[in-house]
């Protein structure tokens, strides 16, 4: 049974309209009546509401601006327009705004309103029969990604996430990128890192604040972001860069990102996608040369005792151009980039051989037993042995 929401200002016309059809017959319950558009908000926000029919002229909020209304908060109710005005600038207005239909008050008759009903009651069935209830995780990829080109986005999308309240203000896209500085390896394991970033970029923005992640062909991760958050944050630009952080900090992957502009109507996502790609640095695809260059010198010397003089020396730039150079591509400073790797490569060790720990601080240029397993624990919340008897 589907609920119906009726909105008219004239008390005696919703009565009439109540006994001139048998609702129930029509697999329709009226659920609900309201005076105008405001009254239909508040009615909308707290009951579960799949057909509102409005009349076009009302005092206050008027049934085109409700329309707008419903259209932002709730995309897949259906709507039927009530007016006694029959010009075309409202009935071509109506239609614009997604109206099923468009009743004349004054010569309506219970075979119009059926007829009426049946176009609603067969467009809510496409709809729920359109998304079947259970999906892949390829099927939602697919879905999801439909809604980025004006080409393929679905007549009547189903997007259960996007019943969430914090939509109401808007969506915004973000678009995440790796920066292109990876060592290649099979197709296979780049998609496993590949899924492992999105999954825990998922696990973050859906908890902290709400919407839906996919990616496209395993180059982008896209994160459809309702305006507000589930919780108090900061603002999204500087959550952002805290997201980056950490997935620097667990996977060792360096991103670059672009939020598009708002948009108030999951129709125009096409659009922001679009203005989401035309906001990536045009300069920033890829590390800059001498970072990589500086990164392939020390992958090669990692085990040795590697300096910013020694690598500046290396591929002839200067220590202090090359320490800037390395936080701004990478966001992290020179020597907790050696570090961190040292410390990887330790816990290959400590897992992999029987090696003592002082002979393996040894292996990766610390002298001091003490000091790198300080440094370890800092790192790791454990000591070398305790890592290594996890």
């Amino acid at each position: 049974m589907w609920n119906l929401l009726v909105v008219e200002d004239e008390s005696i016309v919703r009565m009439g309209l109540r006994y001139m059809v048998n609702w129930e017959s029509q697999g329709i319950h009226w659920h609900a009546e309201a005076a105008g558009g405001e009254e239909a908000l508040l009615v909308m926000a707290r009951e579960d509401i799949h057909i509102v029919m409005t009349d076009i002229r009302m005092p206050g909020m008027d049934g085109l601006e409700l329309a707008k209304q419903i259209k932002v908060q709730y995309p897949l109710v259906q709507i039927i327009f009530l007016s006694s005005y029959d010009t075309f600038t409202y009935v071509r207005e109506a239609f614009k705004l997604g109206a099923i239909d468009y009743l004349h008050k004054p010569t309506m008759d219970e075979h119009e309103i059926v007829s009426t009903l049946q176009k609603v009651l067969a467009q809510l069935n496409v709809i729920t029969s359109a998304v079947p209830p259970e999906l892949t995780g390829e099927e939602k990829n697919a879905l999801y990604l439909s809604l980025l080109d004006r080409y393929t986005f679905p007549l009547s999308p189903v997007i259960p996430e996007f019943a969430d309240d914090a939509y109401q203000k808007g969506y915004e896209l973000v678009v995440f990128r790796k920066r292109d500085d990876a060592v290649l390896g099979d197709e296979d394991s780049n998609h496993l890192r590949f899924l492992s970033l999105q999954y825990l970029i998922t696990e973050f923005v859906t908890k902290d604040w709400g919407g839906i992640v996919f990616h496209r062909s395993f180059r982008e991760i896209i994160w459809i972001a309702p305006v507000l958050p589930r919780a108090e944050q900061a603002d999204k630009s500087k959550y952002l860069e805290i997201l980056r952080q950490k997935v620097l900090e667990l996977l060792n992957v360096a991103l670059i990102f672009a939020v598009s502009p708002i948009c108030m109507d999951m129709t125009r996502l096409p659009e922001a996608y679009l203005g989401a790609l035309l906001r990536f640095p045009v300069h920033e695809q890829s590390d800059n040369l001498i970072v990589r260059k500086a990164k392939e010198y020390i992958d090669q010397h990692l085990l040795e005792e590697v300096t910013l003089a020694k690598v500046g020396e290396a591929i002839h730039v200067s220590p202090g151009y090359l320490s800037r150079i390395f936080i701004k591509e990478l966001g992290e400073n020179f020597s907790d980039y050696i570090i961190r790797n040292k410390i990887e490569h330790a816990q290959k060790l400590l897992r992999r051989t029987n090696r003592k720990v002082y002979e393996i601080a040894a292996d990766i240029g610390y002298t001091n037993a003490h000091y790198f397993s300080k440094l370890f624990k800092d790192r790791m919340g454990v000591t070398p042995l305790e890592y290594r008897n996890q």
